[in-house]
């Protein structure tokens, strides 16, 4: 009887994602998301949060240019999004395998404290690093975006984002809330309940697979 062994080989090109296996067995389930049931997404739509996570555009880059983030492997990636609190919007798990290292990510964040994200119009990010922790590879970053172009008597919509990052090697997760700006700060119990889906994220990423 022959044995047939299958290996996954995967070779790495300098600033290229690198196909790796399959990461959904880290992956946070979507019955445990604190709002509600989350959604697990793919394809096209799963491409374009992984963008609106990002900040890496579908097509062009950003403006500054080196504004652009390195990319990830959206091949392998996992993007599961749920309810946000009560501020609203929503709650979104990223794991993907990165390109670049965790201090390369933070560098990035705090040199582009406001950038024009490519492909869209007028949108603009503001962005400030809050807490990092380079022994444990995380990262709090707080973003407002603004979309369309400002105009005298028109309030462009904003949302307001709470990002919670942690890296590993190449893996990295990373945890959105994202709600209306106008609905303010998040409460002590929102604040709570996002940075415990990350613990659990964190937790779940850098696990050794079954």
């Amino acid at each position: 009887m022959a044995v047939v062994v299958a290996a996954a080989v995967a070779c790495s090109v300098p600033g290229r994602p690198i196909p790796a296996a399959d990461l959904s067995e880290r992956a946070v389930p979507v019955t445990d998301f604190p709002y509600g049931r989350a959604t697990s997404m793919s394809g096209a739509a799963a491409r374009g949060v992984l963008a609106d996570i990002t900040f890496r555009p579908l097509r062009g880059g950003n403006d500054p240019a080196d504004c652009t983030p390195a990319p990830v492997d959206a091949d392998s990636a996992v993007v599961r999004v749920g309810p946000g609190g009560a501020a609203g919007g929503t709650l979104t798990v990223l794991l993907v395998r990165a390109t670049d290292g965790f201090a390369d990510y933070v560098d990035g964040a705090r040199r582009c404290g406001e950038f024009a994200l490519g492909g869209t119009v007028g949108t603009v990010v503001h962005t400030q690093v809050r807490d990092v922790d380079d022994d444990a590879g995380i990262a709090r970053i707080d973003r407002t975006v603004r979309m369309g172009v400002a105009q005298p008597g028109f309030t462009a919509p904003q949302s307001a984002i709470t990002e919670w990052m942690a890296q590993r090697g190449d893996i990295r997760v990373y945890v959105h809330n994202r709600r209306p700006a106008d609905a303010g700060e998040l409460s002590d119990g929102e604040n709570s309940a996002t940075r415990a889906l990350f613990d659990d994220a964190r937790r779940r990423a850098f696990a050794a697979p079954s």
